[in-house]
């Protein structure tokens, strides 16, 4: 079974960043560049995942000169999320070349617009972050609480025709606490439609093992590497090991 590898860079004011549990007071910041960051993930991943912290929470992409930068970097498909909620966003982002759009607080609050950006962007170019705090999904940069339930939401994307979405849960994400894999089989269970990725608490790389050997279709982390809890070595054997 293939495992996809989706490395993160999380930018806030242009510099790669993690976050505890989303927390924008709770930010450790990386010094190295965004194309060395770039380049290493590229030997290993499939793709990157990039995050626009600043976006997020303005509604509006913010770091489109630190995404070119990333994508310019690799020729690896680069994914990106954080505050895409028009037509123009996500056209000036594949402009750029993004090969998939990450939509979250617009895909929940707005099905209709989902609708019209799967019809004209297809969903292989659509991804939807499902980002959730004790099983509620979370908004507008993890900083609001929805009302809806997670299982409607669920179904909705699923009629809409989704194919893919990342699963996140705020609780362990950036804890290296180790990743809730009964959430994500749970909903792989569910909706057996839906290609998971999950993200959130991976802190080793048996984490990762556990989250393939869990047939989900790969996984978002970010800490465990800068931290140095996971090698450039390690992942590079299991890309190999795992790849399509």
């Amino acid at each position: 079974m293939s495992f996809q590898l989706w490395p993160a860079i999380d930018l806030l004011e242009g510099k790669p960043v993690r976050l505890l549990q989303g927390d924008y007071e709770k930010k450790t910041e990386y010094s190295c560049s965004l194309s060395e960051i770039a380049k290493i993930f590229s030997s290993f991943s499939h793709g990157i995942h990039v995050v626009d912290l600043d976006g997020a929470k303005a509604g509006i992409p913010i770091n489109r000169d630190a995404v070119q930068e990333i994508i310019r970097s690799t020729t690896r498909p680069v994914e990106i999320g954080g505050g895409i909620r028009s037509f123009s966003d996500i056209e000036l982002l594949l402009s750029l070349g993004a090969s998939r759009i990450i939509l979250g607080t617009s895909a929940l609050e707005n099905p209709t617009f989902l609708r019209e950006v799967l019809f004209q962007f297809s969903s292989e170019k659509i991804v939807v972050g499902v980002d959730l705090k004790n099983g509620t999904p979370a908004t507008h940069g993890w900083q609001q609480m929805s009302r809806i339930i997670l299982n409607d939401f669920l179904q909705v994307l699923s009629d809409l025709g989704v194919q893919n979405i990342i699963v996140t849960d705020i609780v362990t994400d950036g804890m290296l606490s180790g990743p809730p894999i009964p959430l994500f089989q749970k909903i792989q269970r569910d909706f057996p439609k839906f290609s998971v990725i999950a993200s959130g608490g991976v802190s080793c790389i048996k984490d990762l093992e556990d989250l393939r050997s869990a047939h989900l279709s790969g996984a978002v982390f970010g800490k465990a590497f800068y931290e140095q809890k996971i090698s450039q070595e390690q992942l590079e054997t299991f890309s190999h090991l795992f790849k399509e």
